[in-house]
């Protein structure tokens, strides 16, 4: 990642999406500028936006939504750009916060 970082500084951005894998980022066409698309497009505000992350690529979309939630097992760079933490992706934590939300429990209160 570093090697791509610095051969193709301000082409394209390296960051790890788990697993070993990496994703290549071309400035500002992250999955939050996807999100923005979508918000225009229906008219929602970033504060109704519920969004999950686990991997670096996830960092730009937590930052943005106002309902940011890290999975457990997400480095701490992860962890830090999102708003809450829920269980990891084996123990449910997506659906642990869908349920919340339906309910108008936690944080959706």
């Amino acid at each position: 990642m570093a090697d791509i970082e610095r051969l193709h500084q301000g082409s394209a951005a390296a960051t790890s999406s788990g697993h070993g894998s990496v994703d290549l980022i071309v400035p500002g066409l992250h999955k939050a500028n996807g999100l923005r698309l979508l918000q225009q497009r229906w008219g929602i505000e970033s504060s109704e936006v519920l969004a999950f992350g686990d991997g670096g690529n996830d960092l730009e979309m937590l930052a943005q939504s106002g309902f940011s939630f890290a999975m457990q097992n997400a480095p701490a760079r992860v962890k830090a750009a999102a708003r809450y933490v829920t269980a990891d992706n084996n123990h449910a934590g997506v659906l642990q916060v869908i349920e919340q939300m339906l309910a108008g429990e936690g944080p959706f209160a």
